[in-house]
């Protein structure tokens, strides 16, 4: 069940894709969005249901997984308040999408139908520009993410991954525990485990139970492979012209 959140100030949004687009059509869009809490473990789409929303996440944390087995799913890109949840909707898809969105870190997201969420995308062409800029940028991140997960090593992916989650968090602390990680990137719970103690004895993060603190990102960023560069890299190159059109 979502549940809607007021807002002190309903004309504004922490959603850093939004405000990539002009105050006249974020007015429009705001006008159609519900404010809804997010809590770690909901599933907002789930594998073959159609669509019924999309989410612009503005705190939290969504992770976007794809079936490898019988009710086994590994995470394939993540979302934060720097993106949206439905991108297939984008592409007038998303009838039976093929994967799971499933909330892993608190917060709260602008809801939008489905339905006015493409009307909207007809009418308001920066919105629509940043959207096909953002889609871009999933795209980049999905590949590199099969690049990485493919040729580099498990403590180079999970540096990339603490990297990723807390920029898409901007935060330093990502409240996870070492089994939900383990679950996500698709390996045993020991291995990263082992994984995490390396880059704390390091002073690379802390953990305790059920969080982790990125201490240094940019020593993280050295022990990470290149893919975490890249991946930060294109979103600022997507979205930066959908900026300065404003």
């Amino acid at each position: 069940m979502v549940t809607p959140v007021s807002s002190s100030n309903p004309c504004s949004t922490g959603n850093r894709l939004l405000h990539a687009i002009p105050a006249e059509e974020l007015s429009q869009v705001l006008s159609i969005s519900d404010r809804v809490r997010l809590t770690a473990g909901q599933i907002l789409h789930e594998y073959l249901v159609p669509m019924d929303h999309v989410y612009f996440v503005e705190i939290g944390l969504v992770s976007v997984a794809a079936k490898v087995g019988h009710e086994k799913f590994v995470e394939v890109w993540l979302i934060g308040s720097d993106g949206m949840a439905g991108v297939p909707v984008i592409l007038g898809a998303g009838a039976k999408p093929l994967h799971r969105r499933t909330v892993q870190v608190d917060g709260h997201a602008l809801r939008i139908r489905t339905k006015e969420f493409r009307e909207a995308l007809e009418m308001l062409p920066a919105f629509r520009r940043a959207l096909h800029s953002y889609l871009d940028v999933v795209l980049s991140r999905t590949s590199q993410s099969g690049a990485c997960n493919a040729n580099h090593s498990l403590h180079h992916r999970l540096a990339r991954w603490l990297l990723v989650a807390r920029s898409c968090l901007n935060a330093d602390d990502i409240p996870l525990t070492h089994t939900v990680l383990a679950e996500l990137l698709g390996v045993r719970r020991a291995s990263v485990t082992e994984c995490l103690e390396r880059f704390e004895n390091q002073g690379l993060i802390q953990t305790k139970r059920g969080r982790i603190t990125i201490c240094k990102s940019d020593d993280l960023a050295d022990v990470s492979c290149d893919c975490f560069r890249m991946i930060g890299g294109e979103y600022e190159q997507q979205l930066a012209p959908s900026v300065a059109e404003k």
